[in-house]
């Protein structure tokens, strides 16, 4: 078991440590979630008041943080808890699953594909012809890898993914568990004789440092294709749609979606359950709130929120009209009354001067 005092951790953290140098830590916990001998942080000061019932041997608090922990406990005082916990992490999480290279008995891979031999391909893999997977790459259990795939070296993909034919995945591309790579975008053209599909000819590409997240769907290209570009990170249950570019250390947060032909410059941020729509594009460094429908272009840096998504001043003052409304009539109603007094004041003032 893994073990570090107060003042150990302190001295890797070049920080200061308030409260019992030698309390020990061998975890880490939450603040609400922490045992005896764990290690917690103060992120956000909302949970000041679970400081108090923690049972954590030792917190991470800001520098300017007030106070003395109880006794046989510790607080280090650091420049950024956040950043500082994830470093506890590091130390005290179990070491990495390790793949072996080698390929399972039951996967199946056509004779035609290329596969480097300190690769690692798990129970029940298929891989089609003519696909290639590069240096040490991991191929989990239950993936599916179409014909002409082509995967680069250093990437991990999670059991149940589907990666279809003619696909590109760049270096060092992280794909979790059932993720869909390459089906069909939603195109359709009505007609006399009922919905016609169109043909979905083109491919997704996948660059490098790339990370997606479970059960996310990445559609093909009607033509060309759709090009998710360097570092960018993907949540949970994400769509991206047929002809979307997504651009470098952009980030797509859980369910939101990305219609058809869309392009999002470099560091654009979507947030949770927004909707960004077709042909539209989102330029370098936007932001966009969760929740809100992108109906036209975003400017470059610009941060909008609502439905329809507006800038933040805009989505305030029309929320906030009716309430300045009512305290407008409210005062014109007081206006009022005083008017009417004055006026009676003055019929009075009248009457006693004639």
């Amino acid at each position: 078991m893994k073990k570090l005092t107060a003042v150990e951790f302190a001295n890797m953290l070049k920080a200061e440590v308030i409260g019992d140098k030698n309390s020990e830590i061998t975890g880490v916990a939450s603040l609400n979630g922490a045992k005896k001998n764990d290690i917690s942080f103060l992120g956000n000061n909302k949970y000041i008041d679970l400081m108090s019932s923690s049972k954590a041997a030792v917190i991470l608090v800001p520098e300017d943080f007030q106070g003395e922990p109880t006794e046989g406990k510790a607080w280090i005082k650091c420049d950024n808890p956040t950043s500082a916990f994830s470093k506890a992490i590091d130390f005290f999480a179990p070491p990495p699953i390790e793949y072996k290279p080698g390929v399972h008995p039951s996967a199946i891979i056509a004779e035609s594909a290329e596969i480097a031999s300190n690769c690692h391909i798990g129970a029940c893999a298929v891989i089609e012809e003519k696909a290639v997977v590069g240096e040490k790459s991991v191929i989990c259990a239950n993936v599916y890898i179409g014909q002409e795939v082509k995967i680069g070296s250093g990437c991990k993909i999670y059991p149940g993914t589907v990666i279809r034919e003619r696909c590109i995945i760049g270096n060092n591309v992280i794909i979790h568990s059932n993720v869909c790579i390459g089906g069909d975008g939603f195109g359709y053209t009505p007609s006399p004789f009922g919905i016609v599909k169109i043909p979905q000819v083109g491919i997704v590409q996948i660059d490098d440092e790339v990370e997606i997240g479970a059960n996310t769907t990445i559609d093909r290209a009607r033509f060309g294709k759709t090009w998710i570009k360097f570092g960018v990170k993907i949540d949970d249950q994400v769509h991206v749609a047929h002809n979307v570019t997504v651009g470098e250390f952009s980030m797509l947060i859980g369910q939101c979606g990305i219609a058809g032909s869309t392009t999002l410059g470099q560091g654009v941020i979507v947030a949770a359950q927004a909707g960004i729509n077709m042909h539209i594009t989102l330029h370098d460094g936007c932001k966009v709130g969760p929740c809100a429908v992108v109906k036209d272009d975003v400017p470059a840096g610009g941060v909008v929120i609502g439905y329809p998504a507006e800038s933040p001043r805009n989505f305030m003052a029309k929320h906030t009209l009716p309430s300045n409304v009512k305290k407008l009539k409210n005062r014109i109603k007081d206006l009022e009354s005083v008017v009417e007094s004055l006026k009676s004041e003055l019929a009075e003032l009248n009457k006693a001067i004639l």
